[in-house]
């Protein structure tokens, strides 16, 4: 039976009333006697309104909005049965979803837990009513940056934005030494795989270029690849260049160069081929990079070869040579006296 009159006069502490219901509140006013207050459980208060409840403090200290079961010090939404996640802080949940139990999740909570995985300022999720409090969703963490999570069971997470700025897919650390896939604050790509292809290109359905390399604005090469070859290009389109003059020197130039063969320091390997300042000396368009560079740290900044650059002077050489040749055998030719 609500309590529908006071009388002041008469009033002493403590004032007892019924528990009440949602659909009879212990405490309302005159005309709309299903809107007020009830106890529906020790240490609980809850407010209805038209009938129904729609607040509840547990004995927790809970705060539930649209919520009979809050878990955290302030819910809003449809999130009946769900269970705690660890830490304290303040959920905000939308109802709907993709099934009739799952709906959205924003959750505010302290950085406090026992794994990094509990440590975050900021949730967004789908969540599980029936219990699951691992769903899909972000988390914004309060000094490790914003992660992406995904797994109907356990949290696992996908991908992160670094406090650097970096973007990380497949892993949570920013080094070159665990697989995963890195855009780094420095604004370059660093993609690791281990016993396979870390990258994979392809072209679906016709022969043509598999990648463009661009200086600036301008296409200085690519990759290009048919159903049984790939070619790997550089510009040398007639209309790019002026000045052409035939080559001369090259046999010149190939007899001052000096192939030899090595060992790898890193494994012992065998190699062969050239050393790259010594090339550099002949012919410079071989070789990138300065003799004895090192970088911020003082490790090794290594020149590097495209040895492709030498198949223009070989060519000349060779021809050289031949003219050379020819001109022997003519006079060889002339000595014998044959015509």
């Amino acid at each position: 039976m609500p309590l529908s009159k006071i009388d002041s006069d008469s009033l002493s502490a403590p004032l007892t009333v019924p528990a009440g219901s949602a659909a009879a509140p212990a405490i309302t006013t005159t005309g709309d006697t299903n809107t007020g207050i009830f106890f529906p459980a020790a240490d609980t208060i809850a407010f209805a309104e038209g009938g129904a409840e729609v607040m509840r403090i547990t004995s927790a200290g809970n705060v539930g909005i649209a919520d009979t079961a809050p878990n955290y010090k302030f819910n809003v939404g449809a999130a009946a049965g769900v269970t705690s996640l660890a830490g304290a802080g303040i959920s905000l949940f939308t109802s709907g979803g993709l099934t009739s139990n799952i709906g959205g999740v924003l959750n505010f909570r302290p950085s406090i837990g026992t794994t990094a995985s509990d440590i975050f300022n900021l949730s967004i999720c789908a969540y599980d009513h029936s219990g699951d409090t691992n769903a899909d969703g972000l988390s914004i963490n309060g000094s490790d940056g914003v992660s992406f999570c995904t797994g109907s069971n356990s949290r696992q997470e996908r991908a992160r934005i670094a406090s650097d700025g970096a973007f990380l897919i497949g892993k949570t650390t920013v080094d070159d030494t665990t697989e995963g896939f890195i855009y780094r604050a420095s604004k370059y790509l660093n993609l690791v795989r281990d016993g396979n292809p870390p990258l994979n290109l392809t072209r679906l359905s016709s022969d043509g270029e598999l990648a463009q390399f661009r200086r600036s604005t301008t296409q200085v090469g690519n990759i290009s690849v048919t159903t049984s070859n790939t070619a790997y290009n550089t510009s040398s389109d007639y209309r790019l260049k002026e000045d052409i003059v035939p080559m001369t020197g090259a046999l010149a130039k190939v007899v001052a160069l000096n192939p030899c063969t090595y060992k790898w320091k890193i494994d012992g390997s065998d190699g062969q081929g050239f050393i790259a300042h010594e090339l550099d000396e002949v012919v410079p368009g071989c070789v990138t990079g300065e003799k004895d560079a090192v970088d911020e740290n003082g490790d090794i900044k290594p020149q590097g070869i495209d040895t492709s650059f030498l198949v223009a002077t070989l060519t000349a050489a060779i021809q050289e040579l031949k003219a050379i040749v020819d001109a022997q055998g003519a006079e060889i030719a002339a000595l014998k006296g044959t015509p």
